[in-house]
């Protein structure tokens, strides 16, 4: 795939954007989100289609984007100290940062708070307590989705061939033509209802890889909310990060 960047103007408002060419893409996508507007298309298509489509979709990027730089403005980067917070299934809960008593630091949770032992001395402590909490997300990740993977799909009666942890940016999950579900480790911070829509769409793409009328109704008869866990993704899934509101 191949991104370029490029400006474009609502009135007095510039709004950069990158245009990204994916093999992939059957069409168009525009993607608003915490980074800012992005374009995928399919690599057939001009760039004149998608000034079109852009200019055409002026009062929705308006609309969306603004908001979120909004919110992006009001964010700041994590010190990672004590008292501060992160998210967990849902919650918010504290840190607290303790002298280190490992090689490197260690992520621990209690129910109630994390604590991560560290060495305060070390030089990049910060960049350490942010990778050994990405390692445990990821880890508390892995074994709560395939669990309820497992769960879902006994009750729906289908079966996968292998589950990936992975960080992606445009994706909270996906399912192969082989079986292989992918999850955003992410999700772990989300509400559990979220967490599941997202699990029982990814193994309905089990018995229907598209996103058709059948697709749908399979995931309504095993979630019948689905649609209030996937606005909630839609409008806050931006804030599953290790930023956090001032």
């Amino acid at each position: 795939m191949t991104t370029d960047k490029y400006i474009f103007k609502i009135g007095e408002l510039s709004i950069p954007y990158t245009v990204t060419e994916s093999t992939k893409a059957k069409h168009i996508r525009l993607i608003i989100d915490i980074e800012g507007l992005r374009v995928v298309k399919p690599k057939q298509v001009a760039f004149k289609q998608v000034e079109s489509m852009i200019h055409d979709k002026s009062a929705w990027i308006y609309k969306h984007y603004m908001p979120l730089q909004s919110k992006k403005t009001a964010q700041y980067k994590r010190k990672w100290e004590t008292g501060e917070k992160v998210l967990y299934k849902g919650e918010a809960y504290p840190i607290k940062i303790s002298p280190n008593l490992y090689n490197s630091a260690v992520v621990t949770f209690s129910g109630d708070h994390f604590e991560v032992y560290t060495d305060e001395k070390v030089e990049n402590r910060q960049e350490e307590i942010a990778n050994a909490f990405r390692k445990w997300y990821i880890d508390a990740a892995y074994k709560t989705i395939e669990q309820r993977v497992d769960d879902y799909c006994k009750i729906i009666g289908v079966s996968y061939h292998k589950i990936k942890i992975k960080e992606q940016k445009t994706r909270w999950g996906s399912c192969s033509k082989k079986g292989n579900l992918n999850f955003n480790w992410k999700l772990i911070m989300a509400p559990k209802d979220v967490l599941d829509y997202v699990i029982v769409h990814e193994v309905c793409h089990l018995r229907h890889l598209n996103h058709g009328a059948m697709f749908w109704q399979m995931v309504a008869n095993y979630m019948p909310n689905y649609q209030k866990a996937r606005k909630w993704l839609k409008e806050n899934g931006v804030f599953l990060s290790f930023h956090i509101s001032r």
